[in-house]
């Protein structure tokens, strides 16, 4: 029988994550005087890697969406003499589409020119680049329009909205260096530095700003049906090809 792996933190932690020190895997809580591991900026894969080792007494720092239950996830032996077979028709096969190419197109001598390199502008002598920005701004999720962010330029009041498409246009040109800021109440705040040359419209991802849970770690076991010979045949199959 194989199990799946269900996490969970019974009672948060209510420290604050930025006063803690910083540690290999994530930081150390001054108050329980453990490693409080960040999982946060992990992936489904090496969170069940880390969980299969079955560490004891973990305290963690998730995002609520990542306290579920995992899957267990069949990895299928690999006939390592299949593989090999399979490579070496592979290269055969290209080895001999070359050649075959190579017999049928005469060949082609390059010409290289030498270019004198431009002389190096002083800086004083460039010029800000004004120029009006605009673009438009998704959900990094389903990258569906986002109405109603607020765009401002950094260190101003200066500002503008999405429309119902998700698009804006700053009210004035910006120089070269100018930051920009995309603000919605829970979203991610990101922050923009316009480039020396603007030319195409620029597109803004947003994130949720997900709220985060730190505590002991509650890592329960529960099984699933053991596949059937023909099902794991033909995960063996797949796992192959």
């Amino acid at each position: 029988m194989k199990e799946n792996i269900a996490l969970s933190i019974s009672s948060p932690c209510s420290e604050k994550w930025n006063d803690f020190t910083a540690a290999s895997g994530g930081r150390f809580c001054g108050s329980c005087k453990k490693v409080v591991v960040d999982f946060t900026k992990m992936g489904d894969a090496e969170i069940v890697d880390f969980f299969r080792a079955k560490p004891t007494h973990t305290c963690g720092r998730f995002r609520p969406n990542q306290l579920k239950v995992y899957p267990h996830t069949a990895v299928a032996k690999i006939n390592p003499g299949l593989t090999l077979f399979k490579a070496g028709f592979v290269s055969l096969l290209l080895l001999m589409m070359s050649k075959q190419a190579s017999a049928q197109v005469p060949g082609i001598k390059t010409k290289t020119e030498a270019v004198a390199p431009c002389p190096d502008v002083p800086a004083m002598a460039r010029k800000a680049v004004k120029q009006i920005i605009r673009g438009v701004v998704k959900s990094d999720e389903d990258h569906s329009p986002l109405p109603g962010v607020n765009v401002y330029l950094k260190g101003s009041t200066e500002h503008t909205i999405t429309d119902v498409d998700g698009r804006f246009e700053f009210p004035r040109e910006l120089n070269a260096g100018d930051v920009q800021v995309f603000n919605f109440i829970g979203l991610e705040t990101q922050e923009h530095v316009i480039p020396g040359n603007a030319t195409e419209s620029l597109e803004v991802s947003m994130t949720p700003a997900y709220l985060e849970l730190m505590g002991a770690i509650a890592v329960d076991e529960t099984y699933v049906k053991e596949p059937s010979g023909l099902r794991k045949l033909w995960l063996a199959i797949k796992a192959i090809f």
